[in-house]
Formats: C-alpha cells, structure tokens, sequence
C-alpha cells in the first residue's frame, strides 16, 4: 500500500478500526454465560452488575477516544456502510429469515447468522486491504461454521455467544494491529 493509498484508507476508516473500545464489552458478554464462571451474582447485585459493567465499558470506550486523539489526532469522519447489493441482500434475506423463524418456529438458531452478517461487512468493502478481508473472512466462517455444527448436532446454542464474542474481540485486536501499523510513519524517502 503506497503512502497515499495508506493516508486515503487511514483517514476514510480511522474510528472503524479503533475496534479496541468495545473489548470490554465483548469481555463482559463472554464472561456472563451461563455455566461455570465467577461472574454469577444472586439478589440486588444481580440486577446492578449489567449497568455497573456496562457503563464501565462506555467510560473505556470514552477513555480509548481520548487516547487516540491524543496519540493520532481527530478526524471529521463517519461510518461507511457497505455498498455492495450482494451483502444488503444477505443481511436483508438472513434478518427475515431469522425473524420468521422466531415468531413461527420459534427456533432461535438462525439469529446468529444475521448477525455475523451485520459485523463482515468490512468483507465486501472493496477498499479495505487483503488482510482485513482476510481475517475478517475467516472469522465469519468459524462463526457460522460453528453456528451450522450446533444446529446439526443439537448441541447447547448458549456456547454461540460465546464464540460470537470471542470472534469479535479478536477482530477488536486485530483492527487494532492494522491501525498502528497504517500509523507507522514514512520511510525517509517516501512524498508525503
């Protein structure tokens, strides 16, 4: 990626890739699963925790805003949504599917699916570069591949979520990682 091209992409999806401000959030979701993990609270402290834990996650989110504009700088920009028709129609056709299956089938199973679909849109954004499409690809299949093995062997649907989140924070990082590396700075003879 030339500096041009690089300073283009940086400045058109910086606050996309400050991905690191909703770690807590996904933290916090895979650590409330139901099972075997400390988190269980019984009485008041049960109803309190969510708030406690997620204005937690608002306050670092806050706090990581204020360390990029510190670090980097601030940036007019806004978020871009996927122009392609083929993802609108995938996320428009999974979203309906899901919701008919709920109201009559009551089956829930296919909810992840749509889901998925909401945070790959990176993937079929044609500016991004090949390792974000990379990786954003490959946690969009272990989602659903995960998602289509639960369904064929009836297993616990709560496990899900949790890899959902999983998935999720390690994008977190990993646009993190490609953030910090688009923000190296130029070689001594690049044109700036």
């Amino acid at each position: 990626m030339d500096d041009r091209t690089r300073l283009t992409y940086l400045t058109r999806h910086y606050y996309e890739l400050q991905g690191i401000r909703t770690l807590p959030l996904w933290i916090y979701f895979v650590a409330i699963q139901p099972g075997d993990n400390p988190v269980h609270l019984k009485g008041p402290a049960q109803a309190v925790f969510p708030f406690i834990a997620v204005g937690l996650a608002g306050l670092f989110a806050w706090l990581g805003g204020q360390y990029f504009r510190r670090r980097f700088g601030w940036l007019d920009s806004t978020w871009i949504f996927p122009k392609s028709r083929i993802y609108w129609g995938l996320y428009l056709g999974s979203f309906i599917w899901a919701m008919y299956c709920i109201f009559f089938s009551h089956f829930h199973g296919f909810f992840p699916y749509a889901f998925t679909i909401v945070w790959i849109s990176p993937l079929f954004d044609k500016e991004n570069p090949v390792l974000r499409h990379a990786y954003f690809a490959l946690a969009g299949l272990a989602v659903f591949s995960s998602a289509m093995f639960l369904q064929i062997t009836h297993s616990d649907g709560r496990i899900i979520i949790v890899i959902q989140c999983v998935v999720l924070l390690a994008l977190c990082i990993a646009d993190h990682l490609l953030l910090m590396s688009l923000c190296t700075p130029p070689g001594d003879g690049a044109d700036a």
